[in-house]
């Protein structure tokens, strides 16, 4: 094992949210039905026997035994190796992800990737550390860790991204692919002078790719409300403490979370600076001619870069309607932000079986987020958070059923 592995573990480690719930789906169109004539026939004969229609037979799998993993082998945009044990559905639906999001992270570098993205998909967290072993070469306890830390993951020295859909597969839009994607491209957009890219650039302009899948906006909403938290309750941390991924990946914990919302919203804030219909294009276009990124915004703004960093905490707090409160995110979700670091507020969820009632404690960023489970039975939810600087309400609407017999 290559001792420099270790630095590069923790590059891009992809956090997806929970599941959408789907929409109501209109039900199909009722058959007209012919009436029976008034007049009797003249010659009735019987009525033909429908012909069933035949179910077409699947399109074999091309598949290929792959360091003693089986794989079925799709073609597209990518060289996708979809682990048999997955369904045709599960397969089909990774394939469906992959081209929508392989011309999405093209077009916000405006350049195509140099090659085809070579991309495994593993069926159970089991098999996604088997691959990092076999396929990736790592020993068996950096496997083991990467597995259990990550839903996804990019080795930068062999180019290869590796997802485990066991953990992303149902969480709707699938984002952890276009994260790592943005990973991919960024070592061709960057080359040479990939040296010049903080980590928060690199690291934020991936978590943001995650936030602007098509049908995910609530991950754009919980990066712009946990930013501002931090920019509330003076929490954020300092962009030039993670320009080195060694500095970035010393980060874990609350803070391992935190860094990429608040590094997201930097690099969502950078976009709108620059401008134009590719912002991202532009910033490496100067990159690789060796402009640092200081450099290269004074270049496209005509402003001082350290201009851009003191402005972010302002421009943080302005993005939502207010310093601190209790927000949807999701049907089945919601968000407090703005509240004292370590400071204990009162949550109260109100359903149609009773309420339960928690004592939470804040983060040291100043938010916190939770969900109506999904055992919950289905129907209006009223959250209530009760602080020493007021009562938050908000109110929602759990569309699925829960479990048989839930009671809670």
């Amino acid at each position: 094992m290559r001792a420099r592995l270790v630095s590069v573990l923790l590059l891009s480690f992809a956090a997806c949210g929970p599941a959408t719930l789907p929409g109501d789906s209109p039900s199909s169109s009722p058959l007209a039905l012919r009436t029976e004539s008034a007049d009797p026939s003249v010659a009735p004969t019987a009525a033909p026997m429908p012909t069933p229609l035949a179910t077409p037979e699947p399109t074999p799998r091309l598949t290929r035994e792959i360091a003693g993993i089986d794989f079925a082998l799709v073609s597209g945009a990518a060289e996708l190796r979809v682990e048999t044990a997955l369904s045709r559905d599960d397969e089909a639906a990774a394939a469906a992800t992959v081209a929508a999001d392989v011309p999405a992270v093209e077009s916000e570098f405006d350049r195509s990737f140099p090659r085809r993205p070579v991309i495994f998909v593993f069926g159970s967290t089991e098999s996604y550390a088997e691959g990092f072993v076999r396929i990736f070469g790592y020993t068996r306890s950096t496997a083991t860790f990467v597995a259990e830390n990550s839903v996804s993951f990019f080795e930068p020295s062999l180019r290869l991204i590796a997802v485990n859909w066991a953990a992303v597969g149902d969480r709707r839009p699938v984002a952890a692919i276009r994260h790592e994607l943005t990973h991919l491209l960024t070592l061709d957009a960057c080359s040479p002078r990939c040296d010049l890219v903080p980590a928060w650039l690199n690291e934020g302009q991936a978590r943001l790719a995650e936030a602007l899948v098509p049908g995910g906006e609530w991950r754009l909403l919980r990066v712009r409300y946990e930013a501002a938290s931090m920019a509330v309750t003076g929490s954020l941390i300092p962009l030039n403490t993670l320009v080195s991924q060694f500095a970035w990946n010393g980060l874990t914990d609350w803070a391992g979370y935190f860094k990429y919302q608040e590094s997201a919203r930097a690099v969502e804030l950078l976009r709108e600076d620059v401008g134009g219909t590719a912002p991202i294009a532009r910033i490496y276009e100067r990159l690789r001619r060796g402009q640092n990124l200081a450099q290269t915004y004074a270049a496209l703004t005509d402003r001082p870069f350290d201009d851009f960093v003191a402005s972010l905490p302002a421009r943080m707090r302005a993005a939502v309607p207010a310093g601190q409160g209790l927000v949807a995110v999701r049907p089945t979700s919601y968000l407090v932000f703005g509240f004292a670091p370590a400071s204990t507020m009162t949550v109260t969820v109100s359903g149609p079986r009773g309420s339960e009632i928690r004592s939470v404690v804040i983060s040291p960023f100043g938010s916190n987020a939770d969900e109506i489970g999904s055992m919950q039975m289905r129907g209006p939810y009223t959250i209530t958070a009760q602080t020493d600087s007021g009562l938050f309400t908000i109110k929602l609407q759990k569309l699925e059923p829960g479990a048989p017999g839930d009671i809670h």
